[in-house]
């Protein structure tokens, strides 16, 4: 295996690439959580494993086919590992960092459904300003719905999850900036004509999908 093919993959077609190495940890992690007994352990990596399977079958550019991976492992692991309780700042890094992965994922996802347009169109500065605006708006939304869900879970099912108004305000401060973050980077990547689609290593096009 040269350089290339380990950096961009395709190494067989079962496990394309690193990502796919990602993806199978998530869902190690699930098998070893079941075994040992821990039920919501396993079910939470197994449900997250299972979005970047998604990802994978309708071949998401690299770039963000790793990022929306590398996310879920961040929220899965994090959670598992108690990560949140042992860093006090581990939850402010996934407050941004996720919106920031994952955001620019929920626009490519709308651009394969043609509800909005492709980053590969032919695009000029109102459809730039277009794309960095309706994906901030994206992730800065679902960070809104998280907190929802947080507050009504502490309510209905005796969670803790949120600790205060601070924490809730904080939380959606750093999804805010994330979400602007991860929005720039797909500007970026508009700019330069790449696409909603997996590229073939090695080849100047892009695998067939079906939109």
């Amino acid at each position: 295996m040269d350089g290339r093919t380990l950096l961009l993959g395709d190494w067989n077609p079962w496990i394309r690439d690193g990502i796919d190495v990602l993806r199978l940890a998530v869902f190690a992690g699930a098998a070893v959580y079941a075994v040992d007994g821990r039920w919501g352990s396993a079910a939470l990596l197994a449900a997250l494993g299972s979005i970047t399977l998604v990802a994978r079958l309708v071949n998401l550019p690299r770039l963000y086919d790793l990022s929306l991976t590398l996310g879920m492992a961040l929220q899965g692991f994090g959670e598992t590992l108690g990560l949140y309780d042992e860093f006090v700042r581990f939850d402010d890094l996934v407050h941004f960092t996720l919106p920031m992965l994952t955001a620019p994922v929920v626009y490519i996802g709308l651009a394969r459904l043609d509800v909005v347009p492709d980053p590969r169109d032919e695009t000029h500065l109102r459809h730039y300003v277009g794309i960095g605006v309706v994906t901030a708006a994206l992730g800065i939304a679902v960070g809104a719905l998280w907190e929802l869900f947080e507050w009504r879970s502490d309510a209905w099912f005796g969670t803790q999850l949120s600790e205060d108004n601070d924490d809730t305000n904080g939380d959606l401060f750093r999804d805010t900036l994330g979400s602007l973050v991860g929005a720039a980077l797909l500007v970026v990547w508009a700019r330069f004509g790449w696409g909603s689609v997996r590229r073939i290593p090695g080849v100047n096009t892009h695998e067939e999908v079906s939109a």
